[in-house]
C-alpha cells in the first residue's frame, strides 16, 4: 500500500471514532492501560494486547495485565526486540474483517520503536486487498523521572546499509537526555554532516535542560544552524522540520535517522524513512543495568493519522 498522508488529530476524535481493531501493550509502565482507561470500548471491534516477555514481573506489569483482562483484550505474547510475530498479528486483522476499509488505533506509550515500525513497514509492504487504512497512533508522554541510571548504546542497527565510496553521510539524530548516546553515535557513523533535534517546549522544561547538558559533547561541536528544536505537542510541526531539511538532502547526501528520543519524533523518522525508503532510519538500541523505572502518565495525549492507500484506487 502507499503510504497516503499523515497528520495530527484532537485526542477527543478518539472518542467518536470506531475502530476494527485496538492495539496496546502490557509492560511495567503504569501508563500502559492510561488510553484504554480513556476511551469508549464498546465501539472496538478487536482488542489486542502485546503481552512484552521482558521484565514480566516488574512494577506494574501484574496490574496491566489484570487491566487489560478485565476490559477483554486478547493477549499475544512476545518479544520487545523482535517482530517475528507481527505478521501473524496483523494478518488476522486485515484478513478476518471483510470490509476494505480499516480503522486502526495502536497506543505506542510502552512500545518499542522495532515494533511500530514494523507497523508501518507491515502496511507498505501490503498487498492490494484493502482500499485503504487509517493508522491511529496515541501517545501517552510520561511524567518527569529523572535518570538514576546510565544508559549506553548497546547496538547500532541500519535498515540499510552506509554504502562507502558514494555520496557524503549526513546523521540527522533525536536527542534523548541520557548522557553521551548521541555522540557516541557520531562518532561511531563518521557523518560528514550532523544535525541534532531536540525537544523544546517539552513535556517537562527539566527534561530539556537534562538534554542540553547531557549531549554537550555534540552540541558544542556542530554548528548552530545544525540544532533544530522542536514543540513536543506539535507533530505536524516536527514532520515538516524533518521533511523540510531531508528531501532536498537526500539528492546530495546518503541521509542517516537515528532517533534516540523521545517517541513521538522516533514514530516522524519511521514515517519519512517509509515514504523515501533510500533514507535509512538506524534502530539504536539501548543498554543500562536492567533496573526499570515506571512512567506515570502526564495526561496528556498526542495521537497521529496515517493514511495508507492502495495504489489502484482512484478518488
Amino acid at each position: 500500500m502507499e503510504l497516503d498522508n499523515a497528520l495530527q488529530i484532537p485526542s477527543e476524535q478518539l472518542q467518536q471514532q470506531h475502530f476494527d481493531a485496538f492495539i496496546s501493550v502490557s509492560g511495567y509502565e503504569s501508563r500502559c492501560t492510561y488510553l484504554a482507561s480513556k476511551i469508549d470500548l464498546s465501539t472496538v471491534n478487536n482488542k489486542l494486547v502485546l503481552a512484552f516477555n521482558e521484565m514480566n514481573d516488574c512494577l506494574y506489569r501484574d496490574y496491566n495485565d489484570d487491566k487489560f483482562r478485565d476490559l477483554g483484550f486478547a493477549f499475544y505474547n512476545v518479544s520487545s526486540h523482535e517482530i517475528s510475530g507481527l505478521p501473524e498479528i496483523l494478518d488476522k486483522i486485515c484478513f478476518d474483517n471483510p470490509k476494505k476499509s480499516l480503522d486502526i488505533l495502536i497506543d505506542f506509550s510502552s512500545m518499542s520503536k522495532v515494533w511500530y515500525h514494523g507497523i508501518i513497514n507491515y502496511f507498505t509492504e501490503l498487498e492490494e486487498i484493502l482500499s485503504n487504512v487509517n493508522l491511529y497512533f496515541s501517545y501517552s508522554p510520561s511524567e518527569y523521572f529523572k535518570l538514576q541510571t546510565t544508559i549506553l548504546n548497546q547496538s547500532f542497527d541500519p535498515v540499510l546499509p552506509i554504502e562507502p565510496g558514494l555520496k557524503p553521510v549526513a546523521l540527522i539524530v533525536g536527542l534523548g537526555y541520557e548522557k553521551d548516546r548521541s555522540e557516541e553515535l557520531a562518532r561511531k557513523l563518521k557523518s560528514q554532516v550532523t544535525f541534532a533535534f531536540y525537544a523544546d517546549p517539552a513535556i517537562d522544561q527539566r527534561f530539556v535542560k537534562d538534554v542540553l547538558e547531557n549531549n554537550q559533547a555534540l552540541l558544542k561541536r556542530i554548528n548552530k544552524d545544525q540544532i533544530v528544536k522542536y514543540p513536543i505537542f506539535d507533530l505536524n510541526s516536527i514532520n515538516a522540520s524533518l521533511t523540510r531539511l531531508c528531501v532536498n538532502m537526500r539528492i546530495t547526501h546518503q541521509l542517516v535517522l537515528a532517533p534516540i528520543g523521545p517517541k513521538p519524533f522516533t514514530l516522524m523518522c519511521s514515517i519519512l524513512s517509509a515514504r523515501y525508503p533510500d533514507i535509512k532510519l538506524w534502530k539504536v538500541s539501548a543498554s543500562g543495568n536492567d533496573i526499570p523505572s515506571d512512567r506515570k502518565p502526564h495526561g496528556e495525549m498526542l495521537v497521529y493519522k496515517v493514511v495508507f492507500t492502495s495504489e489502484e484506487v482512484d478518488y
